[in-house]
């Protein structure tokens, strides 16, 4: 498993615009054993970064006399489990942000409030700023944002802080993320940000282990590790495992497939993966990236996938298939009907019990020339209501929330839950390596524009340049307002 370094193989990866630039990301060891705790010592300062990036801060105590430090946040996602904790239970990851949200309020003298509006209000976030920024008042210090649900309306509408300009806070830092500096500040403007409190939300390609030694494949493991897993190969891979089983010629949920999945928000981190953003910034603006030639073979690719051959089997979205509601997909990899299963990682721990064995793999690669994998984050951001009433509080606390959960938190994530919990092998913590350490945001998803991958993938042709010449003021008009809600800050 790597660690956290410059990832300068974006670069190359993402030289499909002139408008990209290279990312950085982290992740932790791999060798972690299943007692593993996490070192809540005294930390000692120092200016040389740890394997996951940490750097003590230098923050000197204060004392800001108990004073609540509110912190607003959709109840969803990640949010839902591994941010929050008032007490330590023995759990090492609920134990470890224990720990760090104690030492913040110590050094501070604060008292860390969390509030929320309820499971499925993603967008509830922008109307608590909205309404305190309105009023003139300080309701909240920090709010942690849905993906996309409101991060648009609170940047246009000016409702939160340029990070550039808060006070307290080094952004070079490396437990702040530079995919997020790199790919949405505007003309030095910087509204919304992600430190390593924002955990990282991927997807990822499950495999049953099972299937791929009944019908003699290669082991998808090496095919990663050898830089040959690409998406040619997993079709090549899935094309010989689908099968009739009742044998009634007809392929419908009750037969095997090589690739399944929810044909929704999950496929564009496909285009990620094969080195395509959907937007991208180079600093100055944010521009539509994706009406091209490369974009075009991509989906002709993953339509070849899903549609060609009944190699796969695709649904959309209903509740009744939902595990995060209690459902089943109509074509369940737990119960062993297929080879690959693109899907959340959070769902990992749905299949803990399943009585397959099954590894994780990251999206495949476009080709055998990209350099490397690249993984689409769908987390959330950070950011500060124009109102706070001490911004230098605030830029401070959000750098030692950082900080703290990079040297206890994110340990704790990666190696524990995600390795211990989730992965079965050591195989898949290398790869869960690889995942995490290739995480970049991209700026046309957030802005929410990722409809452009999975509805074309509804037709068995899609028209890419067609389908953005048709919807293109939609586009522009969700870029332009992020833009100019930016630039408005130098006014």
């Amino acid at each position: 498993m790597k660690l956290r370094s410059t990832s300068a193989f974006l670069i190359a990866a993402l030289m499909t615009s002139a408008l990209l630039n290279s990312c950085q990301s982290h992740t932790g060891t791999d060798d972690t054993p299943s007692d593993t705790s996490v070192d809540l010592a005294p930390v000692t300062s120092s200016d040389t970064a740890d394997d996951y990036g940490y750097i003590d801060p230098g923050i000197e105590k204060q004392d800001h006399g108990g004073r609540d430090f509110n912190i607003v946040y959709p109840e969803w996602s990640l949010y839902k489990n591994y941010y929050f904790s008032n007490e330590s239970n023995g759990d090492i990851v609920n134990d470890a942000v224990y720990e760090r949200s104690r030492r913040v309020e110590e050094n501070f003298n604060i008292k860390l409030n969390y509030v929320t509006y309820g499971d499925g209000k993603e967008s509830s976030v922008f109307s608590a700023v909205q309404t305190a920024v309105l009023a003139g008042i300080s309701d909240y210090d920090l709010a942690l944002t849905h993906c996309v649900q409101g991060v648009l309306g609170l940047v246009s509408s000016a409702l939160v802080l340029d990070w550039n300009s808060l006070p307290g806070v080094d952004l070079t830092k490396p437990y702040w993320n530079q995919s997020v500096r790199e790919n949405f500040e505007v003309d030095g403007v910087l509204p919304i940000m992600a430190g390593d409190y924002i955990l990282p939300d991927v997807n990822a390609i499950f495999f049953n282990k099972e299937l791929i030694d009944k019908y003699g494949l290669e082991d998808p493991y090496r095919l990663v590790l050898d830089g040959s897993w690409t998406w040619d190969k997993l079709r090549d891979m899935a094309k010989q495992v689908s099968a009739d089983l009742n044998g009634d010629s007809v392929m419908d949920e009750n037969d095997q497939y090589g690739f399944v999945g929810e044909l929704d928000w999950q496929f564009a981190s496909a285009l990620t993966s094969c080195g395509q953003l959907i937007a991208g910034s180079d600093g100055k603006t944010v521009e539509l990236v994706c009406n091209n030639e490369k974009t075009q073979s991509i989906l002709d690719m993953l339509s070849d996938l899903i549609h060609r051959d009944d190699i796969s089997f695709t649904w959309n979205y209903k509740v009744e298939y939902d595990p995060n509601n209690g459902g089943t997909p109509p074509v369940d990899f737990g119960n062993g009907r297929a080879l690959f299963y693109l899907t959340p990682l959070s769902l990992a721990t749905t299949f803990r019990d399943a009585n397959i064995e099954y590894g994780i793999l990251p999206f495949p690669k476009y080709d055998e020339s990209q350099s490397d994998y690249i993984t689409l984050n769908w987390s959330g951001f950070m950011c500060v209501p124009a109102t706070v009433s001490d911004p230098g509080l605030v830029g401070q606390v959000t750098e030692m929330l950082s900080a703290e959960s990079c040297r206890t938190v994110i340990p704790a994530f990666f190696d524990v839950l995600l390795g211990e919990k989730i992965a079965r092998d050591e195989d898949a913590k290398e790869t869960l390596g690889i995942i995490f350490d290739s995480a970049v945001y991209d700026p046309g998803v957030n802005l929410g524009l990722y409809s452009i991958v999975y509805t074309q993938l509804a037709s068995d042709a899609p028209d890419n340049s067609a389908y953005i010449a048709k919807n293109i003021e939609q586009y522009k008009k969700a870029i332009d307002d992020y833009v100019k809600g930016c630039q408005d800050y130098n006014k």
